[in-house]
């Protein structure tokens, strides 16, 4: 088996040239993603926090720390956050601009969600997660997902 994998290294490496098209980057579960303000490109991230200005859906203002790792789901707030409700609003703490993307909702629970540039590689892309409070959907556009292989993937 292992010397089958070393004939289909060989393989790729005499006839798969790499081109800008058939690139990608392999993210895992715990990769730290940078994340950029898509209005004032300012960053988000610092140290091992994601920090964003949420509203609560009873109009309670405050901040609240995710966690910058992919498939991390840890979350600290300033405010009481209810599990299975959405928030009002998420705005970037430098510029006070929305992050609610009008034209896309959550797969999994059909809430509204938000969308933040994060740096993969040398691009930034957009990263859509979901406003309820506990749900841990989170994607990328297609046409990144074809550039970038996730590890869930099972295209390996």
């Amino acid at each position: 088996m292992a010397k089958q994998k070393n004939d289909e290294a060989s393989w790729e490496k005499l006839f798969w040239k790499s081109h800008k098209y058939n690139e990608r980057k392999r993210l895992k579960t715990g990769t730290y993603l940078h994340a950029f303000c898509q209005h004032c490109s300012k960053e988000l991230t610092k140290d091992d926090i994601l920090l964003l200005d949420v509203t609560s859906p009873d109009d309670k203002l405050g901040h609240v720390e995710l966690s910058p790792f992919l498939n991390i789901f840890e979350l600290r707030t300033d405010i009481i956050l209810h599990e299975g409700k959405e928030l009002k609003d998420i705005r970037c703490p430098h510029c006070n601009k929305s992050l609610i993307v009008l034209d896309r909702n959550c797969d999994l629970c059909g809430s509204h969600t938000a969308k933040y540039l994060v740096r993969i590689s040398h691009k930034k892309i957009p990263f859509h997660i979901c406003l309820k409070v506990g749900c841990h959907w989170h994607s990328l556009s297609l046409e990144d997902e074809e550039q970038i292989i996730l590890e869930e993937s099972d295209e390996w």
